[in-house]
């Protein structure tokens, strides 16, 4: 029940600075009601955003999000094509965000090149699913063959051997 009033208060606090942003900038900032109208949603969502961001934040500072297992693959430890996606994708976003802070009037236009990198990182990391995926079906009997076939094949146990084929 504790827990759950700190989620609400959270949020209330959250609400209220995305309300109080908006009212401080619509009230003093200059210019028409569409620049202010424009500049307050902008910085109450940037608010919004932030504090969403310090609520994940906090909650992995508390153990309750668990990171121990974002770049591994299931039982084979790291995984070079999540870890290589993860750093690529910070990378962009952070010189996109150093671009904005820069510029400060309009979002910056990105380069195909630097949108294909990103896909090319992206695109290693689903085939890489696709090749563990693939794999883990043929260990689990996927592929249905090897082993001569069940009992009508021909392939039941006559010699009396009660032990399981060796694979």
């Amino acid at each position: 029940m504790n827990e759950k009033s700190g989620y609400v208060g959270a949020q209330v606090v959250m609400v209220v600075l995305f309300l109080i942003t908006a009212f401080v900038i619509a009230v003093f900032v200059p210019g028409d009601a569409k620049t202010k109208l424009t500049m307050s949603i902008g910085y109450a969502l940037l608010v919004l955003t932030f504090m969403f961001g310090m609520v994940i934040l906090v909650e992995i500072i508390r153990g309750n999000i668990d990171l121990s297992a974002l770049l591994s693959e299931s039982g084979k430890g790291a995984s070079m094509s999540r870890f290589q996606l993860l750093i690529f994708t910070f990378v962009i976003a952070l010189s996109l965000f150093l671009m904005v802070a820069e510029n400060g009037t309009k979002f910056p236009d990105i380069p195909a090149n630097v949108l294909t990198l990103l896909g090319i990182s992206a695109s290693t990391y689903a085939v890489s699913k696709g090749i563990q995926a693939g794999s883990n079906s043929g260990q689990n009997g996927g592929s249905g063959g090897g082993n001569g076939g069940g009992a009508g094949n021909g392939g039941g146990n006559t010699s009396g051997d009660t032990h399981a084929p060796q694979k």
